[in-house]
C-alpha cells in the first residue's frame, strides 16, 4: 500500500481535475503526483511533450526509460513501459537484454550509446565526454538534450514510485500507455 494517499477527484483543484479528466486512463503514479497540485499540471505537460513533441526517436526514448527503470530498480516504471516500448519498435529480444545490454548483440551503435549515457547519468549525474561524442555522430543537439531530460524525468518518476511505494495497477504490463498518443510530430 502506498505511503501517501492518491489524490481523490473531490480534493483536486479545478486545474488538476481538468488534467486528470482529460486522460483516457489515470495511473496511480499520476494520482500520486497530483498531490503536488501546484506543479502537477506543468509536470503533466512536460510528460506529454516527452511523448509527443520531441525529435528523438521514440524507440530511443523507451530504451532510455527502460534502462532508467532498471538502474532505479523501479518495477512499476518497467512494467508500465514494456508495452509502450514494444509499441514503438523495441524488440522482445532488446527488452530482455536491457539489464545486461553490454553483452547483448541486439543493440545497434546509437542504441548502445543511449544505454551508456543513461547508465552514466543515473550513476554519476554526468555523462562522459566520449559518450556525448558518440551520440553526436547520430543525434542533433536537440535530441541529446531531449534524451537527458527524458533520463532525468523518468529517474524523478522512479524516485516518486519507489519512495512512496506506489501501487501497480491490475492491468500493468498488459496495456499500452501510449495507445492513441502520436509518437512525435512529422
Amino acid at each position: 500500500m502506498a505511503l501517501l494517499p492518491y489524490l481523490k477527484d473531490e480534493d483536486a483543484s479545478p486545474e488538476v481535475l481538468k488534467v486528470l479528466k482529460a486522460r483516457p486512463l489515470v495511473l496511480n503514479v499520476q494520482r500520486m503526483t497530483a498531490n503536488a497540485q501546484g506543479v502537477f499540471p506543468i509536470r503533466s505537460k512536460l510528460s506529454n511533450a516527452l511523448f509527443t513533441q520531441i525529435k528523438l526517436d521514440p524507440k530511443l526514448r523507451e530504451i532510455a526509460i527502460l534502462r532508467t527503470a532498471k538502474d532505479c530498480h523501479s518495477i512499476y516504471e518497467w512494467t508500465q513501459h514494456v508495452p509502450a516500448a514494444k509499441h514503438v519498435g523495441v524488440s522482445d529480444e532488446q527488452i530482455a537484454a536491457i539489464e545486461k545490454w553490454r553483452e547483448a548483440k541486439c543493440f545497434n551503435e546509437i542504441e548502445r550509446a543511449v544505454l551508456q549515457l543513461t547508465d552514466e547519468v543515473n550513476a554519476e549525474v554526468k555523462g562522459r565526454r566520449e559518450t556525448v561524442e558518440a551520440l553526436k555522430r547520430h543525434l542533433s543537439a536537440a535530441e541529446i538534450i531531449e534524451l537527458l531530460i527524458i533520463i532525468g524525468h523518468w529517474r524523478q518518476t522512479a524516485s516518486i514510485l519507489e519512495t512512496l511505494e506506489v501501487d501497480m495497477e491490475d492491468f500493468a504490463g498488459t496495456l499500452n500507455i501510449l495507445e492513441g498518443i502520436p509518437n512525435r510530430p512529422k
